[in-house]
């Protein structure tokens, strides 16, 4: 487990030995913390056959239980996860409470684990809940989310909120030297400084612009020689790390004492409203950079 992980795994290892564990958790934290890991561990440990009864120091799953090696081998009978790359739909969640209602076949407990929590529907969220009211014996609901605030409410007051500490940027700077990576951009530190696992597929998979190219481009919408739709044209793709990278620049400017500071102000607004219209499915991502460069290049 990762090292600013293990002391919130090892709490909830020690409750669930203790019979104490709240049945449903929300797991909250930033994205690229290690979310996912870490209800995998606990769905683990809860699972084992030959955990300790009693709590004891660095708790952990056995790793050799019929339990532990069919989590290993990935067809745990007891294990349900939903997972989607959209919206988390009614039928997904029917379908997962309907196995959960069943005996255990390991006759141990029963996980379910729903990825990106956040994007269930309103449909689906209440179909969860009488679930997470009235749960079978033995049964553990985990709910994975970096954007909590967008659960209904009727959720969150059904489930035990965990928060997730993120790592300060020296121990992301530690994790990436202990994994291969001893020379991160600078850019990349300061926009993922605490969300190493996304930091990490960036250095793998570097961004098709850089921050020098995008603070180059800036400085060409300010004396009018660069075109606002061009660049959003350009930069569709990685429109997400542009407002990102737009926000990075904004605070430098402020904290470097620019006059125009209301404008700078307004502006970082701006992108807070566009990261939450790019996390919609379908949004159109060249016109959510076209009204910041443009609102950037007026104002200039």
């Amino acid at each position: 487990m990762y090292s600013w992980l293990h002391a919130s795994l090892q709490q909830l290892s020690q409750r669930a030995a203790a019979y104490s564990l709240h049945h449903a958790l929300l797991l909250k934290g930033e994205k690229g913390i290690g979310i996912t890991e870490i209800a995998q561990q606990l769905g683990q440990f809860l699972l084992c056959a030959n955990k300790p009864s009693l709590p004891q120091e660095d708790l952990g799953p056995c790793g050799h239980c019929q339990s532990c090696l069919l989590l290993a081998a990935g067809n745990h009978p007891d294990l349900y996860e939903i997972r989607s790359d959209k919206q988390i739909g009614v039928d997904a969640i029917r379908d997962a409470i309907k196995k959960l209602s069943g005996s255990a076949q390991l006759s141990g407990a029963k996980v379910l684990v729903i990825h990106d929590a956040h994007t269930m529907t309103e449909s689906s969220a209440n179909a969860l809940l009488k679930t997470l009211e009235e749960p079978t014996n033995n049964t553990f609901l985990l709910l994975l989310s970096s954007h909590p605030e967008r659960l209904l409410p009727t959720i969150l007051s059904r489930c035990e909120k965990v928060a997730l500490p993120s790592p300060t940027q020296q121990e992301c700077i530690t994790w990436l030297k202990d994994e291969g990576y001893a020379n991160v951009d600078e850019a990349l530190l300061r926009l993922y400084g605490t969300s190493p696992l996304v930091l990490i597929e960036h250095v793998k998979t570097p961004p098709k612009v850089n921050y020098q190219e995008l603070v180059e481009n800036l400085g060409y919408l300010k004396v009018g020689t660069a075109d606002p739709a061009a660049l959003a044209a350009k930069w569709q793709d990685e429109a997400i790390t542009i407002v990102k990278w737009l926000q990075v620049w904004l605070v430098n400017e402020l904290k470097a004492g620019q006059k125009n500071t209301e404008h700078l102000w307004q502006m970082h607004g701006r992108c807070v409203n566009a990261n939450e219209q790019l996390r919609n499915p379908g949004v159109n991502k060249t016109l959510v950079l076209v009204n910041i460069l443009q609102s950037m290049a007026q104002k200039a």
